[in-house]
């Protein structure tokens, strides 16, 4: 993080307290609440700056109502892993049928697990001077957020998807799930519908979309269509 240090902020922000107008109650919600960012510079090189796939399985798709069950996270620097971070998340909501057959997380699977209390705090510590990565990155980084709302953590960090950059770069594949994009690299699914197994597939396509497509990609300024604010 030294070389990007006039770019970047990760760091806890008290909102201030003397709010004119607000009951107690609030100034003391405001007075609670941090803020986690990350901020890139416009010419990091892609190449060389960690970047970080997740993917995480939750009980629906609802950002309100739904928890998340799942996180796992790999850590690239070019093309080599360097860190991993994966854990399943236990919550107290009843997992459907259609998502243990999906997913082949039971709720048996989940007793015993942390709560996203104790694991949101270790992921946010994990992706620290990162950039992440994800497939349909609105819905993960979505669920992340959320859940960091909820423990009073306003999360704004650099994150671009990979739907996005295929949806531009490959424009004649019929569609750009995951599934697709693999057949269309030749990649092979270690799990599918888990966290990691899907991690490193999106990889796969991550670098198939660097190497051919999209080889003129190599600053974070060149980004800008593909991240989700």
């Amino acid at each position: 993080m030294s070389t990007e240090l006039g770019f970047s902020m990760f760091q806890d922000v008290l909102f201030p307290t003397d709010q004119v107008g607000l009951a107690t109650s609030e100034v003391e919600e405001l007075r609670l609440r941090r803020l986690k960012r990350y901020v890139p510079g416009p010419d990091v090189d892609l190449q060389t700056t960690p970047i970080i796939i997740f993917d995480l399985e939750s009980t629906g798709l609802d950002l309100g109502v739904d928890r998340i069950i799942e996180i796992g996270a790999i850590k690239y620097i070019g093309t080599e892993a360097v860190a991993e971070f994966s854990t399943l998340v236990h919550t107290d909501i009843e997992l459907t049928e259609d998502i243990v057959k999906l997913t082949k997380i039971t709720q048996d699977m989940l007793v015993g697990q942390p709560g996203i209390e104790t694991v949101l705090p270790k992921f946010l510590d994990f992706i620290d001077g990162a950039i992440l990565v994800a497939h349909n990155a609105e819905f993960d980084l979505g669920m992340i957020r959320s859940a960091a709302a909820r423990l009073g953590i306003d999360l704004e960090w650099p994150c671009f998807c990979t739907v996005k950059l295929a949806r531009e770069l490959l424009p004649h594949l019929e569609n750009r799930k995951l599934d697709t994009l693999a057949a269309y690299y030749g990649l092979t699914f270690e799990a599918r519908h888990r966290a990691i197994g899907d991690i490193k597939v999106t990889n796969g396509v991550l670098r198939g979309l660097f190497a051919q497509e999209g080889s003129g990609l190599r600053r974070w300024a060149q980004m800008t269509n593909f991240v989700v604010n």
